[in-house]
């Protein structure tokens, strides 16, 4: 959520947050280990869970800015050529 928002003031911060989809989530051995098993197991699932949300978050908004900057390129090399 941090990268998406501060992705705003720095947008290669979007990159980082989309790499997220791609790496797996996994608990060091000593996360909460008054836990059972299959508790840990659930808050992975929806700590996962909410990393790829935003991390799709990031990837969407790093791909309009890259859309918006290509447009605007465009159309500036479009009226220096004259075309």
């Amino acid at each position: 959520m941090y990268l998406f928002k501060y992705g705003f003031l720095f947008p290669p911060f979007w990159l980082l947050g989309a790499i997220i989809l791609f790496l797996s989530l996994s608990a060091p051995s000593d996360f909460h280990p008054h836990k059972t098993e299959q508790e840990r197991n659930e808050m992975l699932d929806v700590m996962r869970k909410t990393e790829v949300k935003w991390g799709r978050r990031c990837a969407v908004a790093l791909l309009v800015l890259l859309l918006v900057v290509g447009v605007v390129v465009g159309l500036v090399v479009s009226v220096k050529l004259g075309v």
